[in-house]
């Protein structure tokens, strides 16, 4: 099944939805990741990515839980000064922080369960001749 990755992004991160940035990110997104490596999927590696993307770029209104739920399990939080910790684990550098979000850790499922096809293990567009 393949979707436009706006209807993914509405459904996993809707605050990336409603973001006047979703335009610009998608195309972030969609420049560094490979169609020919995600197939069919490609449309989901986007959302993933887009959605990552948003994350970390401090895109969400983290004044909530929900919307910080993508840095990671929380860890630790205090009342007084209103302190919240998250776990976020080691950062490889083979996947690019994908780790640091549960959107880059969703695209990580996606990416290891694609043959490599001589791309490289973050999914980014790496073929020189740019086609499939």
């Amino acid at each position: 099944m393949s979707s436009d990755p706006r209807q993914i992004i509405a459904i996993i991160c809707p605050e990336l939805s409603a973001s006047p940035s979703l335009s610009v990110i998608l195309t972030m997104a969609s420049e560094v990741t490979d169609k020919c490596f995600f197939g069919k999927m490609y449309s989901y590696a986007i959302a993933y990515r887009a959605c990552h993307i948003f994350m970390v770029s401090g895109g969400a209104d983290n004044s909530g839980i929900g919307a910080a739920a993508g840095l990671g399990q929380i860890t630790g939080m205090s009342e007084g000064g209103l302190s919240v910790s998250f776990a976020v684990g080691s950062v490889s550098a083979d996947y690019g922080g994908l780790e640091t979000t549960k959107f880059g850790k969703m695209l990580l499922g996606l990416i290891k369960s694609r043959p490599t096809m001589g791309v490289n293990m973050a999914g980014l567009n790496c073929q020189p001749h740019g086609g499939c």
